[in-house]
């Protein structure tokens, strides 16, 4: 009898460790399972949090790029713009340089020219009055006259078909390239006489040392004043 209450004591017993030790891994299981997938939860979110940063990320980096690249382009196009423009004022430059330019017009105030020698004369020579025939007192040895087109010129004289205050240039003459005015006349000038014009110095002496020029050009360049 003892000995069946030993035997019954013990299986209650192993029956009770049995059960304490299911309900002990069950549970460990339970929370191992529970801390896994809480685990994974954990992993799944981060892992998703993860993947839509680096989608904004990503997003981000492309507008970036896309702006990038929209600015290089305006900058492209401003400097291809900027580019044209000066080439085509470049060749707008080179057009007008090369634009031929048009020949000058002649412009000449020469009305006529006469070829022939050229004389002096002072107001003291003989026969001279010292008055020229328009009616000017030389006496002082004033040589020149005042024009109000031409300036200060000498004074000569000239043939008759030229009226007083006519405007001669005289060229390659002894005194080089001058202007003077026909202000008198002489017995042996004019066509057809001695010398073609007289040119007034302040004495006989002077004119007589300056000589005659032979093949001088007179440019009438005005008839009368």
């Amino acid at each position: 009898m003892k000995v069946f209450s030993y035997i019954l004591s013990s299986i209650l017993i192993m029956g009770i460790i049995v059960y304490i030790a299911v309900v002990g891994v069950q549970s460990m299981k339970s929370t191992t399972v529970s801390t896994d997938l809480d685990v994974k939860k954990l992993k799944s979110s981060d892992l998703l949090e993860y993947v839509q940063t680096q989608d904004k990320v990503e997003d981000e980096n492309d507008e970036d790029e896309k702006v990038e690249e929209d600015t290089t382009d305006e900058d492209e196009t401003e400097e291809a713009s900027s580019n044209e423009k000066e080439e085509a004022k470049e060749e707008d430059v080179v057009e007008e340089v090369s634009a031929p330019m048009p020949d000058p017009q002649p412009v000449s105030d020469v009305l006529e020219t006469q070829v022939g020698s050229l004389s002096g004369y002072g107001p003291d020579c003989r026969g001279c009055t010292g008055f020229l025939s328009s009616g000017r007192d030389v006496r002082n040895g004033n040589i020149y006259y005042q024009d109000s087109t031409y300036g200060q010129v000498r004074i000569l004289a000239g043939d008759k078909s030229y009226s007083y205050g006519t405007i001669v240039r005289v060229k390659s003459s002894r005194l080089g390239t001058f202007l003077a005015i026909v202000l008198d006349r002489g017995g042996s000038v004019g066509f057809g006489k001695s010398h073609l014009f007289d040119l007034l110095y302040s004495s006989s002496a002077e004119a007589l040392a300056n000589e005659v020029s032979y093949n001088t050009t007179f440019e009438i360049l005005r008839y009368g004043y």
